[in-house]
């Protein structure tokens, strides 16, 4: 009591022993003797409003770095995990068993804990997921309710927090007794193994099935006494205990009216995205019979469900709404990450850490009280254990890379908006996960061998296979490349020998002649794998039942016509063409990641699609795995549908492929035992979906959606799009199909099933109102962006420019990157005089999208007006560089050079304006080079000139000379196209006289002389008359120079006309002060006259 721990400058926590508190060198080197440690715990008080605080400390924890010395026994349990959770090329290739490994260890038979492991590897072998996660370890840590805090309700808010101390504070309670190493390791290796099945039961539901939704048999229907009965495969774990209260109060705020009661008993379901619309409104529900599981897929509630997926939203993107049981993934997100990183136990992925720190502490360290800790759950001692042990595992980081990744695919983007950009949280945390799976797999020079010398097959499986998925990450996530490199790496570390080439062969049934057609050659590295495909497992019979069962998934042309004229593959002319070398199911999974490979790389057109065609008809000669097999089957039924002889059986394989999620029957499984009996269990397709790009479930039924809209189909395609909630794209097809008014009604109907943020932001878009938007944000906790970003348009059209930029800024909280938002608050901040706000705004804008010339515009705006025109003059290069044809751009880059004196650019400028002007069909709204400015650069282009004389420097001068040439090019130019103006003769007058070019003087006087005279009433205008008069000035000391009785004659009469027009306009009233002076000029010129006749005589 009353120690401190060590804050860095980040605000990360270090906790210190009794004695001395260690340097951050001191931390990598700690070592965790046998016997306890004992840690100080740090102490502060917390106000009971402090649950931010407190969230922030629990982010911001860092548990020592120790290490614990492993026994035999302890190495041989490792050596399990990665036998059992790191990739392999079949699960056949095992080399002893479960008993025998620990066996060995000395382990006695009678040790609980050893016997737990062999139960759960057992377990997660079989494809038993859900009994794992309704397991007594699984139910000691997640199945109680939390306990109250004294501290308040925002301690720490976010599930994932709840699930992190749960799982820490199980891991040394007085249940578990780990004491010793061996039991430390133990109790890591079985939270690993209830992380991953928590992820694969999560991939189960919503990417590669069976679906828990059984259907009945005949002879199970009408036992109704008997469906009361039947428990849903789901209820206890969805959620678990820990959760019931929080499932509860969320229950009672949602008005969907359902009621949540014990695990065992009905719970309103969510919609299954399995099901036929038609049919949901035809059978009874689950609520009027009694029973869950034979309709739906889960069994929680609507609010439970969006609370889920309000804590999995990253970056103000949300999770796909339709997606089944979230909450398992949350639950692998958890227990992964906190193994992967067991130092960092409560890192974010969702939330900035900047802005939990806020408030935090100063300069000193940050300490919590006793009875905080102990309110948290938390032992630092037993958490330094803790992350020793989990240090040790080997599977850890590339499952939670793993999650990582189907994270993001969770993730509700529109493909074709996606940049790359979407994510950049999830894109870090994946990124530092695989390169440490890079590091310590792939990495010749650094890897530590994973497994013995005489399995180095093994550990080229591992390095391949983690590069393989590295790879694929980079394709998730979109980013540049698309892992093409990172396929290549994985295709040399496995020696996979690929070659493109193109065979004469014949694609139809009558095809007389042959013609080029692209072939891939694959062969394995390994000799004993080099067998043709016709001697393979001919002795197995196991093999051949998969094989068959495989097939199964393939619809072939004569399936679907009897009239096909194409053959099921193509037959080339050479035999050896047709015959092709056994591939294992991980080379398999690179010739598919090379056809992506393909597809990113190219337009896609007809010769992309021959190229990708020949990669996948290489796949699809064995049948080796049922995903990918599938992923096969697949990417050529989509290569299809952009064929006229192809695009009816590729509906129906995509049909096909999407019913084999389901348990039910469909069209394409017609019969329960291809259900049960013939179908793939679910261990058999997650063992290789992590090496393939198999679509979610929601995204294959969008994409036969979207598929359906291009040819016409809108109906059909508002019925999947409906089904999906994507209701953009229902109000689409609605509205091309004629039913405006049915998209309302749609979104108005599935609201009175269920509540989701989504659908209310839906309806305000339809209705323009602003109260189901505030309603989705109710739902998202505040979370949607969406729905601010609606609020803040609805607010902005209303003119309430206060409460727009409101909502404009929460969205951005949020969801930060996104342009167009920053752009339209910069332009209110712009409304409201708040230049801070705006230049922020735009600044962030250009910062997103460095192209957006008009932002650049925009920061040049904001600091000119602040008077800043060095800062304006590089915004405003940035923006010329993006649109040239702006003139306003032009106008404003014109004044801040004459800001700065840059004259030459002035005049470059004001060169490209009248280009501008003489080009543009819209030339009357582009104004000339304004008088004061044609003013600023003749005067200061003269001054620099005179500067330089006067200092003598030959530079400057040479300089000078040649910007006084550009004025005069300019002038010119000027006085060539522009309308005539008094104003642009006078300054070229004055710049030809500075210049003693006096023949031009005189010949710009008298058309600016020309030009006043034109303009009427100049006579009545004093202003006019004063230039006039100036004027007349200097035509008479121009014509005084030249000293011929012809010219003086003629000024006299110029000089005299004028006076007379002035005259004439004040007859009445009095003379200005000018006619005095010209009269003056007069006497003056008479006396000049006599005085040269005097002179001639």
């Amino acid at each position: 009591e009353g120690k401190e721990a060590n804050e860095d400058l980040s605000g990360n926590i270090y906790l210190s022993k009794t004695t001395d508190a260690p340097t951050a060198s001191d931390e990598q080197s700690t070592t965790l003797a046998p016997t306890n440690v004992e840690y100080s715990q740090p102490t502060t008080a917390l106000s009971s409003s402090g649950g931010r605080k407190k969230k922030a400390l629990l982010s911001s924890i860092i548990f020592p770095d120790v290490n614990i010395e492993l026994s035999d026994v302890d190495q041989k349990i490792l050596c399990l995990e990665k036998d059992h959770l790191l990739p392999r090329s079949s699960e056949k290739d095992t080399h002893e068993s479960d008993n025998d490994v620990l066996d060995k260890g000395c382990c006695d038979d009678d040790d609980v804990e050893v016997n737990n492991l062999k139960n759960l590897f057992a377990l997660l072998k079989d494809g038993k997921y859900a009994e794992i996660l309704r397991s007594d370890i699984a139910l000691g840590i997640f199945g109680s309710e939390l306990l109250d805090d004294d501290s308040g309700d925002d301690v720490d808010d976010t599930m994932i927090h709840q699930i992190k101390r749960n799982l820490l504070g199980y891991f040394f309670s007085e249940k578990s007794h780990t004491s010793n190493s061996s039991e430390i390791v133990l109790r890591c290796i079985e939270l690993e193994i209830i992380g991953i099945a928590s992820l694969n039961l999560f991939l189960q539901l919503n990417y590669t099935g069976p679906s828990m939704d059984r259907g009945l048999k005949p002879e199970e229907e009408g036992n109704e006494e008997e469906e009361a009965h039947r428990r849903h495969p789901l209820d206890g774990i969805n959620p678990h205990g820990m959760f019931q209260s929080l499932a509860s109060k969320e229950n009672e705020t949602s008005t969907t009216n359902a009621t949540l009661v014990s695990p065992s008993t009905t719970m309103a379901p969510l919609s299954s995205i399995s099901e036929d619309a038609a049919k949901e409104k035809t059978e009874p529900s689950s609520e009027s019979r009694g029973v869950i599981h034979s309709l739906k897929e889960t069994n929680t509630t609507d609010a439970f469900h969006n609370a889920v997926l309000s804590e999995l939203a990253v970056d103000g993107e949300w999770p796909f709404q339709v997606c089944v049981a979230p909450y398992f993934l949350l639950l692998a997100r958890a227990i992964l990450s906190i193994l992967a990183e067991p130092t960092r136990p409560f890192r974010l992925w969702a939330e900035n850490n900047k802005k939990l720190m806020e408030g935090v502490g100063g300069g000193s360290a940050v300490t919590v009280a006793d009875d905080a800790t102990a309110s948290l759950g938390i032992n630092y001692a037993n958490g330094a254990k803790f992350a020793a042990g989990a240090n040790h595992l080997s599977g850890a980081s590339l499952w939670n890379a793993r999650a990582i990744v189907a994270h993001r695919r969770l993730i509700s983007t529109r493909r074709d908006d996606d940049d790359g950009q979407a994510c950049p949280t999830l894109w870090n945390e994946a990124d530092a996960m695989f390169s440490r799976c890079l590091a310590a797999f792939c990495d010749d020079e650094n890897k530590v061998m994973m497994f013995d010398n005489d399995d180095e097959g093994r550990n080229s499986i591992v390095a391949s296979e983690v590069m393989l998925e590295w790879g694929l990450a980079q394709h998730h996530f979109r980013k540049l490349g698309r892992g093409k490199t990172s396929f290549t790496k994985a295709l040399a570390i496995s020696k996979l020998e690929v070659e493109v080439t193109g065979a004469e062969g014949k694609r139809t049934k009558f095809q007389q002649k042959a013609t080029a057609q692209y072939l891939v050659r694959a062969k394995p590295s390994s000799s004993s794998q080099s067998t043709p495909d016709q001697e393979k497992k001919g002795d197995d019979p196991s093999s051949t039942i998969n094989t068959d069962n495989e097939k199964q998934l393939m619809i072939t042309h004569d399936e679907v016509s009897d009239d096909a004229i194409l053959l099921e593959k193509i037959k080339f002319e050479e035999q050896d063409d047709n015959i092709h070398y056994n591939l294992s199911i991980l080379d398999q999974s690179m010739l598919l990641a090379l056809c992506f490979d393909v597809k990113n790389d190219n337009p896609m057109d007809g010769l992309t699609g021959e190229q990708m065609g020949a990669y996948l008809a290489r796949v699809l000669n064995q049948h080796d795995d049922w995903m990918v097999y599938a992923t096969a089957l697949l990417e050529r039924a989509w290569l299809e549908c952009e064929r006229t002889h192809g695009r009816e059986r590729a509906i129906l394989q995509i049909q096909a492929l999407a019913d084999q999620h389901s348990n039910r029957l469909t069209l394409t499984q017609s019969t329960f035992k291809s259900v049960e009996e013939d179908s793939a269990p679910a261990q058999d397709r997650l063992r290789n979906l992590h090496g393939i790009v198999y679509p979610p479930r929601w995204d294959m039924l969008r994409d036969l959606a979207e598929r359906y809209a291009k040819l016409g189909v809108v109906t059909s395609a508002a019925e999947i799009f409906e089904e999906l909630e994507l209701w953009d794209d229902v109000v689409e097809c609605y509205r091309v199909a004629g039913k405006e008014s049915k998209a309302e009604e749609v979104v108005r109907a599935r609201l009175a099933e269920k509540e989701t943020p989504r659908m209310y932001a839906a309806l305000g878009d339809l209705t323009n109102d602003p109260q189901h938007f505030e309603r989705a944000l109710e739902l998202s906790r505040g979370k949607f962006y969406d729905a601010h970003v609606a609020l803040g348009n609805f607010y902005f059209g209303k003119g309430d420019l206060h409460k727009a930029m409101k909502h404009f800024m929460e969205g951005l909280e949020i969801k930060p990157l996104m342009p167009a938002v920053w752009f339209r608050v910069g332009t209110i901040g712009m409304q409201l005089k708040e230049w801070d706000t705006a230049l922020r705004a735009f600044t962030e804008v250009v910062q997103q999208e460095p192209e957006e010339g008009d932002a650049w515009a925009n920061v040049a705006a904001v600091h000119m007006y602040r008077k800043n025109p060095a800062e304006a003059y590089s915004a405003l290069i940035e923006s010329l560089k993006q649109n040239r044809n702006n003139w306003r751009v032009w106008v404003s880059k014109l004044y801040t050079c004459i800001d700065l004196k840059k004259y030459d650019e002035a005049i470059q400028t004001c060169t490209e304006l009248l280009n501008l002007k003489a080009r543009k069909s819209s030339s009357a709204e582009i104004p000339p080079p304004e008088e004061k400015c044609i003013l600023a650069i003749v005067g200061g282009s003269l001054k620099n000139y005179h500067d330089a004389r006067a200092s003598s420097d030959e530079v400057a001068l040479d300089s000078s000379k040649r910007t006084l040439a550009r004025v005069r090019q300019l002038l010119d130019r000027m006085k060539s196209s522009m309308k005539s103006e008094a104003w642009l003769y006078e300054i070229s007058s004055n710049f030809n006289e500075e210049m003693g070019w006096m023949e031009d003087v005189f010949n710009d006087l008298m058309k600016e002389y020309r030009t006043l005279q034109s303009l009427k009433g100049w006579e009545e205008d004093p202003t006019k008359i004063s230039q006039m008069t100036n004027l007349a000035k200097g035509i008479l000391s121009h014509h005084k120079s030249v000293g011929t009785k012809e010219s003086l004659l003629k000024c006299k009469l110029l000089i005299n006309g004028v006076a007379k027009k002035i005259r004439g306009a004040y007859c009445d009233s009095e003379q200005p002060k000018e006619v005095a002076e010209l009269d003056a000029l007069l006497t003056d010129l008479e006396k000049t006259m006599a005085s040269l006749s005097t002179f001639s005589k």
